[in-house]
């Protein structure tokens, strides 16, 4: 009896160290690397004989794919057509079955932290295959690869592993991508045609941030807005989106992780950018500064979530790190405006994901744990679950959350209590810092092994 207990304890113990030895450890956003099973990381051998096996009969609403010169997307950027993540096309699906929403397709799809841009019915996002940046545009209908530009490009760091990290932006019939590198791209949208290429972080001698290029490329009138960073005036740029020619340029600083937004503040639209240590207010036509405020965030100094909108003469700056969150007022001082501090709270600490502002109320990640603010002075309203580092968009007054290891969720946007409806797998592969996006009631989300659209139009 003894040599069998004995037995039974070795064989427990050699189990032990097998599945010791089998399991990973990744990164996920928190302090410290998580144990996984599986890392994180596409099949691209797979990809290949998927996209190279024959593609099925086109259904009547893929038939004209053509994205016409001059219509709009209600999903053309990077969280959305104004930068919010809220979506107001049309209602969507909040009543989901406990499997989920209805799945439309699912496809293998490379590395990177990109999102998809969408416009008629061509889906846009940015891929690594291999030693390869890959644009691709898929259909709307069936995820089947319509065109693809693959280039040399690979960037590689510890924490958030290979691949791109911006968002494509499509505007009338053009598509403008910037990879990790650097490499800012114009293709004609429908076709992958390509019309102009630069790199601007080669052109203002700057180094690479630690993280790759992640803020997104942003268009205002004929103007392409990048954020290269740079100490002769040239630390945000407006292109001419036809040609590629700089327009003006300005501010000194390194570049950070945030998306530009352009915000309506004071009654006049505003290009709210970010560098290292400071947040300004831009005029797109012209570059001039019209108010700057310093943001320093302990540990790592480069802003990652976007500025959030509270009223015509309020923002909201927010970061993780131990930094929290800030509201301020822009106040007319003669022909400039200066910012006054409104109230600070360490109970909203945005790191990869970009607060919602709904009907006077903040709803954000606290690190991994979803939180309800009030706007008008930051107190807390509750806590919710946690999603990870995971991402967040609108619709049908409710959050739709991508959880950072596949989960996708739906919760109502309720000030008085946390109510989440409804939460599934919805991707396999590991970690998911994508963030969904949203176009005539289809859901479309990836990570950097698979990617998959889901159906929440109403029936």
């Amino acid at each position: 009896m003894r040599n069998l207990k004995q037995l039974f304890l070795s064989l427990a113990v050699a189990t032990c160290m097998v599945s010791w030895l089998a399991c990973h450890f990744e990164w996920r956003g928190g302090g410290m690397p998580k144990i996984v099973w599986n890392k994180s990381h596409p099949d691209i051998q797979g990809l290949k004989q998927e996209r190279t096996t024959p593609s099925p009969a086109l259904q009547k609403d893929d038939a004209n794919s053509t994205i016409r010169h001059g219509s709009k997307a209600s999903w053309n950027a990077f969280r959305g057509s104004d930068g919010t993540g809220i979506y107001t096309e049309q209602n969507i699906l909040t009543d989901w079955p406990e499997e989920g929403p209805p799945l439309r397709w699912k496809k293998l799809i490379g590395g990177g932290h990109a999102s998809f841009s969408v416009a008629g019915q061509l889906a846009f996002t940015i891929e690594q295959q291999e030693e390869n940046e890959v644009v691709v545009a898929v259909s709307t209908t069936n995820g089947t690869v319509k065109w693809t530009y693959e280039y040399p490009a690979k960037f590689k760091e510890y924490f958030g592993g290979i691949g791109p990290r911006t968002t494509p932006l499509w505007n009338e019939g053009f598509l403008y991508t910037l990879g990790a590198k650097g490499h800012l791209h114009c293709f004609e949208a429908n076709s992958g045609k390509l019309v102009w290429k630069k790199n601007l972080i080669e052109e203002n001698k700057v180094e690479l941030p630690y993280w790759g290029v992640s803020a997104s490329p942003v268009i205002f009138q004929d103007k392409l807005f990048i954020t290269p960073g740079g100490n002769q005036d040239n630390a945000i740029i407006a292109l001419d989106k036809k040609t590629g020619e700089k327009k003006w340029s300005t501010l000194n600083g390194d570049q950070t992780y945030s998306t530009p937004v352009l915000l309506n503040l004071n009654n006049k639209l505003q290009l709210v950018v970010s560098v290292k240590s400071k947040i300004a207010g831009l005029d797109p036509e012209s570059g001039k500064v019209l108010w700057s405020r310093p943001w320093k965030i302990f540990m790592n100094n480069y802003n990652i979530a976007q500025p959030t909108r509270l009223a015509d003469d309020k923002l909201l700056i927010s970061a993780g790190y131990g930094k929290g969150a800030e509201a301020f007022k822009l106040i007319k001082d003669k022909d400039t405006l200066k910012t006054e501090s409104l109230w600070k709270s360490k109970s909203l600490k945005t790191k990869f994901s970009s607060p919602i502002f709904w009907e006077g109320y903040l709803y954000g990640l606290n690190e991994n744990r979803l939180v309800c603010l009030d706007a008008a002075d930051g107190s807390l309203q509750w806590r919710g679950n946690k999603y990870g580092y995971g991402q967040i968009i609108a619709a049908s007054g409710h959050l739709i959350i991508m959880g950072d290891a596949g989960d996708l969720s739906l919760v109502e946007m309720n000030s008085s209590e946390f109510k989440e409806k409804a939460s599934f797998k919805a991707l396999e592969g590991g970690r998911t810092w994508n963030y969904p996006a949203l176009s005539k009631g289809l859901l479309f989300i990836r990570n950097s092994h698979e990617m998959a659209c889901y159906d929440l139009r109403r029936k």
